[in-house]
């Protein structure tokens, strides 16, 4: 009997070192600063806000959001892929980073493919092409009865090349109008020139937009998904308007830096994986037209790769040379 005692104090025992080593790797992925690549205010920088404050809770000082834009989301990106890969750094990136700039540059001071590791996917949401004072338009079809005027029609975005851009000159090969990009430093930036009248458009998530379009100062012509949206219930479809493949959705995600291990990278998205099941983050996100849609590492790459094959359909349809 003393015997079996002492056996199965023995494994008891040689079990003990085993758990907190395990608790260890888990408190060892810390994260300090989530880079957003664009101004304040935009649809990346709300998830990021919010994501960082729910996933604060896990550790005992808050999460830092940094803006770093410019360069559509290049500045941000990059800042990330010379961070340590030792999950205290990330970067909240829109489409833009991962999945079209390859497309559009020659030149990037990161490699998309290589030095960013894709952790989750946060959030989706369709773009609604969106006009100000400028344009005395209240829908798509008082867009077309104007397609022919003399100037052509002004729209911004996040920057050049990014996914923003693209919807506009998807749109302009579709819809036959006379479009010129100016491209801002995020779409918040992008937004207030519409509203102020120094724009005529902008394809923006619901985000920077929606309480100016509830308000209306802001026209929200259609959507540019398959179905409408909660928030804004009244705007139609893109194909109800008549452009019936015009699906282009936004979709937000976390990265890590290059040699950031698989162990880290799945830690880190199981911590967001449990914050967009939080009731308040969902109500925060759906309220702003977002829509928590995780994907897990393996999952999300093989979609980042899936959009880059669609984007790049676009790209050569549009003829746009590599900058």
């Amino acid at each position: 009997m003393l015997k079996a005692k002492q056996l199965f104090a023995s494994l008891i025992l040689s079990a003990l070192p085993l758990l907190p080593t395990h608790a260890a790797d888990s408190k060892a992925v810390t994260p300090e600063r989530v880079i957003v690549g664009y101004a304040p205010g935009g649809a990346t920088d709300v998830i990021a806000r919010v994501l960082s404050r729910e996933l604060s809770k896990n550790y005992s000082k808050p999460i830092v959001v940094e803006n770093r834009p410019g360069a559509g989301g290049m500045i941000g990106a990059e800042l990330l892929s010379r961070a340590k890969p030792d999950g205290s750094s990330l970067l909240m990136a829109y489409i833009s980073e991962a999945s079209i700039n390859k497309l559009v540059y020659k030149e990037m001071s990161y490699d998309p493919e290589t030095d960013l590791v894709p952790i989750a996917r946060v959030a989706t949401a369709p773009l609604i092409l969106t006009t100000g004072p400028r344009l005395k338009v209240k829908s798509y079809q008082d867009l077309m009865e104007v397609k022919d005027r003399d100037e052509p029609f002004t729209y911004g975005s996040a920057g050049n090349g990014g996914q923003q851009h693209l919807a506009g000159e998807l749109l302009r090969i579709e819809s036959g109008l006379n479009m010129l990009h100016v491209p801002y430093r995020g779409s918040a930036l992008a937004a207030t020139d519409v509203l102020a009248g120094q724009i005529d458009m902008g394809f923006f998530s619901a985000s920077p937009i929606l309480s100016n379009v509830r308000e209306g100062k802001l026209n929200a012509l259609f959507i540019a998904g398959p179905e409408r949206q909660s928030v804004l219930p009244d705007v139609p479809t893109a194909e109800e308007v008549g452009l019936p493949n015009f699906h282009l959705l936004t979709w937000f995600g976390v990265f890590g830096p290059r040699g950031m291990t698989p162990q880290v990278a799945q830690d880190l998205a199981g911590q967001v994986q449990a914050a967009l099941t939080q009731p308040e983050v969902v109500e925060t996100l759906s309220a702003q037209g977002l829509t928590p849609s995780y994907l897990p590492p393996t999952e999300f790459r093989r979609y980042i790769a899936s959009e880059m094959q669609k984007y790049g359909q676009i790209v050569e349809k549009a003829n746009i040379e590599k900058q």
